[in-house]
């Protein structure tokens, strides 16, 4: 009688290969959300809202705004990551400095919020209603439509 070793190990394979290939092929096929790499949205926006030159400009210059105003509000305040580690670093935990220090933070976080709130009201209303009323069924319908779009990610996120 023959080994059933060399039967099992080839099953085993051709099992974890197919799990490899499904796993790569899957997201392509069921259109995911979320693609393996990012890219930049600014064109499938244009052509999805129909925005003409003008549009796309000032689409362009709100988004440089907002991130010159995330880098200028990260050079003034210490990021969540960085208090949570220093307030870890203490030997003893003082509750009511960590509130402290996370209450700025929300502050400053809650009147950049507003501002972008702001300057994106101020984009929506240079758009026809048509375009205006896509634009807000696409951020009901796809939460994470306007952080792809105005908050394009950093050097590093990009991997």
């Amino acid at each position: 009688m023959r080994s059933k070793l060399p039967w099992f190990l080839l099953a085993a394979s051709v099992a974890l290969n197919l799990f490899f290939v499904a796993g790569v092929i899957y997201p392509h096929v069921a259109g995911h959300r979320h693609p393996p790499h990012w890219r930049d949205p600014m064109g499938s926006v244009a052509e999805e809202f129909s925005l003409d030159e003008r549009q796309m400009q000032a689409l362009g210059a709100l988004r440089d705004k907002i991130t010159q105003r995330r880098q200028a509000g990260r050079g003034e305040r210490d990021g969540f990551h960085k208090l949570i580690l220093d307030a870890l670093r203490q030997p003893a935990f003082d509750r009511g400095a960590l509130g402290l220090a996370l209450a700025q933070h929300r502050a400053g976080s809650s009147d950049m919020i507003l501002d972008v709130s702001e300057d994106l009201h101020a984009f929506l209303a240079g758009l026809t209603p048509e375009q205006k009323e896509a634009f807000l069924a696409r951020a009901a319908q796809d939460r994470d439509f306007l952080r792809r779009l105005l908050f394009p990610p950093s050097r590093r996120d990009k991997r």
